[in-house]
């Protein structure tokens, strides 16, 4: 026969078993999972599962390029159910790949129970090599006559399997092959593992668990760790959801083409975030057999409540639609996740979106609320804001912020002690702030009141105005104490220590309010820096309170003055070139001020340079004497950067003085210890 009589032939290379077993199931329990189902198929009532448990089925090779190192386990999964007969195995089993549903006699439903079975690709066989590298299977079936059911036994070695030939594979058989055995069943013996790791009892029954939804009365599973004979029935599996969260999807239908898809189970909200893995999510089951999980129906990042979502929801599901014997393949090899992207999965997605949005409405407040309590009883606000002030008003306002701020706080944050801990000091230094608000608030809404009632409610102003200029007071004597440190460094520049002098003007003067035209001086500072780039020809940036940029000098307003300060860095002098640039400063803001009415109506009391410079070398007598007459007439004030500092530490703390000796007053009258 010629070429072109031969019929086309395909060969499959042998290495797909490779593709299909090792890289698709990596976990025991999937591969125990696949095994079961193999029983749930055959019509068992009980399948029993025999492994090790919370210990390693093999290690690692010395190198890189060694085998693993067996530790000489096993696992067995042993079912009840019709098995195979020799020919049965051959005909059936050690096909590849052929979907046993388009079987003429019955491939849809098992033999004698009539149930909706699980398999379908025909690849499951191929899963223990995601673990290990022999599989021995002993399957008695068949119509038993007196001596019992036929058996099968053969063995499929991984490395013999595949090499890379075409054809098929002749596989050793096993003593008890074609012998006859007293009952039916399928006995599947895993050895020779790879360096994969069996978890504890909880874990692993958990894992069993979720990949299966069955309710049916005649099929169960046992789990036998051979280490202790011990034996764990596979329950339900269940997480503990807030039932005020739970919707039933029994009468929500998957709108589709003009008509609906049913859909069966619930979803809601887990009481705790998810634990591990094996509650993550809501399951979505076909024929009773996981065939999806999804924490938020692949909705792309971003979307309204997502950490919520992708933290709390749970839900089991079922869609039979999803693995129909007459339908398109909907299931993912691997039984992972569904084809979100085909027809009926885009239609699941939209589906699922709208009822997260539910399920997150009738969770938020409840979770808002257990938020709140545990970040209350976590950073003990409650005894540390007692400590620190001893106004019950503060006090109490700290406590409404703890739970206002806790109720939003990141969920798996707070069991990290830092996290907590800063949300706490921000909450504890807010307070006063809160109280005075709160106090102030009261006043304004009072229509009717008594004199007596009015003298309470300014009491406790008075209480919550003077804690919260004692926390910014505090606050003010760290960052002097922290800019201490940084003028220390030698690699500071001035531009750097004029942008901190900018965004704390308080340092110029402690009376410095933020409550100040602020508008008014960034309307002086662009029209003087366009004065000054006209008068001398170069551009000069200046900063104002809490200014971002570098600048040349920084602008503040206090009271009725206009504060201009220039410095030099630590220990550097202010020489003749910094005394030519005070002076076209000088020259522009005196010209400046004479020639704009708005300038002198701003600041009515006229400016003043606040120089801070370690030292004057000026050594031309010109300049040394027109800088002293500056000096004499207060139109420049100079100081070291250690008097700098120092007069500005010396004003806060004679103000945290008097508060605590205030607070120790108002103690002593009501019979109390002060605290701080």
């Amino acid at each position: 026969m010629g070429i072109d009589d031969d019929p086309y032939h395909m060969h499959i290379s042998r290495l797909t078993i490779d593709k299909l077993g090792v890289k698709l199931y990596d976990k025991v329990s999937a591969v125990v999972a696949e095994l079961v189902a193999n029983g749930y198929d055959a019509d068992a009532e009980l399948v029993v599962v025999e492994l090790p448990l919370a210990i390693a089925l093999a290690t690692k090779g010395d190198n890189k390029s060694d085998p693993p190192k067996d530790l000489g386990f096993q696992i067995v999964v042993r079912d009840d159910g019709h098995g195979m007969t020799p020919q049965e195995a051959q005909d059936l089993f050690l096909v590849v790949g052929t979907d046993r549903r388009t079987r003429p006699s019955g491939g849809s439903r098992s033999r004698k129970k009539l149930r909706s079975v699980m398999g379908r690709k025909g690849i499951g066989k191929l899963a223990p090599f995601g673990i290990c590298r022999r599989i021995e299977i002993i399957s008695s079936g068949g119509e038993p006559n007196a001596d019992g059911y036929l058996t099968s036994h053969f063995i499929l070695d991984f490395d013999e399997i595949v090499q890379d030939a075409g054809g098929s594979v002749p596989l050793p058989k096993g003593k008890l092959d074609r012998t006859r055995r007293p009952k039916s069943g399928t006995e599947v013996v895993l050895s020779q593992f790879l360096p994969k790791r069996v978890p504890s009892v909880d874990v692993f029954t958990r894992q069993l668990a979720r990949r299966f939804a069955l309710s049916a009365p005649d099929f169960s599973i046992i789990v036998t760790d051979t280490q202790t004979a011990d034996e764990y029935a596979i329950p339900q599996f269940q997480v503990a959801i807030k039932d005020a969260t739970k919707v039933d999807v029994g009468d929500r239908p998957v709108p589709y083409d003009g008509g609906f898809l049913p859909v069966t189970g619930w979803m809601a909200f887990a009481v705790e975030s998810y634990r591990d893995e094996e509650e993550a999510g809501v399951r979505i089951y076909a024929r009773g057999k996981i065939v999806a999980t999804t924490r938020d129906f692949e909705q792309p990042a971003g979307f309204t409540g997502e950490f919520t979502a992708r933290s709390y929801l749970v839900g089991e599901l079922h869609a039979e639609w999803l693995d129909a014997d007459d339908d398109e393949d909907l299931v993912r090899t691997d039984r992972q996740a569904i084809l979100w992207d085909s027809e009926k999965g885009s239609a699941l997605r939209e589906w699922g979106m709208k009822l997260i949005r539910e399920v997150a409405k009738g969770a938020s407040g409840e979770r808002r609320i257990q938020n709140a309590d545990r970040f209350l009883a976590i950073s003990n606000l409650a005894k540390r804001a007692a400590d620190r002030y001893s106004d019950e008003s503060v006090v109490q306002a700290a406590l409404d912020l703890g739970r206002q701020i806790g109720a939003f706080a990141n969920e798996d944050e707070l069991a990290d002690p830092d996290y907590v801990d800063g949300l706490t000091e921000v909450i504890l230094a807010v307070a006063p702030h809160q109280a005075l608000v709160g106090a102030f608030r009261r006043i304004s809404d009072q229509v009717d009141t008594s004199m007596e009632d009015l003298l309470s409610l300014f009491g406790q102003t008075r209480v919550a105005e003077m804690a919260s200029y004692a926390q910014i007071a505090s606050e003010r004597v760290q960052s002097i104490d922290q800019l201490r440190e940084v003028i220390k460094d030698p690699e500071t520049v001035e531009a750097d220590l004029q942008a901190v002098i900018s965004r704390a003007p308080w340092l110029v003067r402690s009376d410095w309010s933020v409550i100040t035209d602020n508008q008014g001086l960034k309307a002086f500072r662009d029209q003087f820096e366009t004065y000054f780039e006209k008068r001398f020809h170069e551009k000069i940036s200046v900063a104002i309170s809490h200014d971002t940029k570098r600048p040349d000098f920084t602008l503040a307003h206090i009271g009725r003055t206009l504060y201009v300060v220039e410095l030099k860095k630590p220990n550097k002098k202010f020489g003749n070139a910094d005394y030519d640039r005070l002076l076209n400063y000088i020259v522009a803001l005196d010209e400046f001020f004479a020639n704009n009415q708005s300038a002198k109506e701003a600041f009515p009391d006229g400016y003043v340079v606040e120089l801070i410079a370690d030292g004057v070398n000026i050594t031309e007598p010109s300049k040394r004497l027109l800088f002293a007459s500056w000096l004499k007439d207060h139109k420049v004030n100079r100081s070291t950067w250690i008097d700098f500092l120092a007069r500005a530490q010396v004003a806060l703390e004679e103000f945290l003085s008097a508060r605590d000796a205030a607070k120790a007053n108002a103690a002593a009258m009501h019979g109390q210890s002060p605290t701080t």
